[in-house]
């Protein structure tokens, strides 16, 4: 039997009255990767709700426990159960968007071509979440796991297309192309917003 829930995620907004916590949707944030315990699905799925619509305002530095639990109804207590302060959470919510991102990679050669446009677009329902972890790029942010990933996936693939090519002189290939696509995706989030996704991906692979 499913569990319902009385004390719905973010009524103060005033979205949900009761909710099933084995049936939760998508709402501004979606998880890649739902714990198991229903209970903590439904708690974590609030807090990064949440906090997706305050980061729409503010930065995090701005931002307080206080206001992302009162918002997500959750209490303080359940929050510190599971994160120590509000950039423990963006973390949290970063490496979880890692996760769905490398799910969407799982069958793409090894192209940037290929990649770019499915990066740019995997970014579009995440922008607020994505600016934020450019403004507060620390060590383990999803812009490093991300070329990082790229780099020990992709790697010997491009050692093999570019035989003519050293050892360094493929690596200083790859940095090239790859911080060159997350420049474009960091200006295109920080300086023109308002650019539709087809043309922020038409410049990218023509630049590239």
């Amino acid at each position: 039997m499913a569990i319902i829930v009385l004390i719905a995620c973010s009524a103060a907004r005033g979205r949900l009255s009761a909710v099933d916590v084995g049936t939760i949707k998508e709402t501004e944030q979606a998880m890649y990767v739902t714990p198991k315990d229903s209970r903590q699905r439904y708690t974590k799925h609030c807090l990064f709700d949440s906090f997706i619509t305050v980061l729409e305002d503010r930065p995090v530095s701005q931002i307080t426990v206080s206001e992302v639990c009162a918002d997500a109804g959750v209490s303080r207590k359940t929050f510190y159960k599971y994160y120590s302060d509000q950039f423990a959470l963006l973390k949290a919510m970063e490496e979880d968007l890692f996760a769905g991102f490398k799910a969407q990679l799982a069958e793409l050669p090894a192209n940037i071509f290929d990649i770019a446009p499915v990066l740019i677009r995997f970014v579009v329902p995440h922008q607020v979440l994505v600016r934020a972890a450019f403004e507060n790029r620390g060590e383990g942010s999803f812009i490093d796991q991300l070329i990082d990933y790229l780099y020990q996936e992709y790697h010997g693939d491009w050692q093999k297309a570019n035989p003519k090519l050293s050892g360094d002189e493929v690596d200083f290939l790859f940095h090239y192309v790859t911080s060159g696509l997350v420049g474009i995706i960091r200006y295109w989030l920080m300086r023109v917003p308002e650019m539709p996704v087809e043309e922020v991906i038409a410049k990218a692979d023509y630049l590239m």
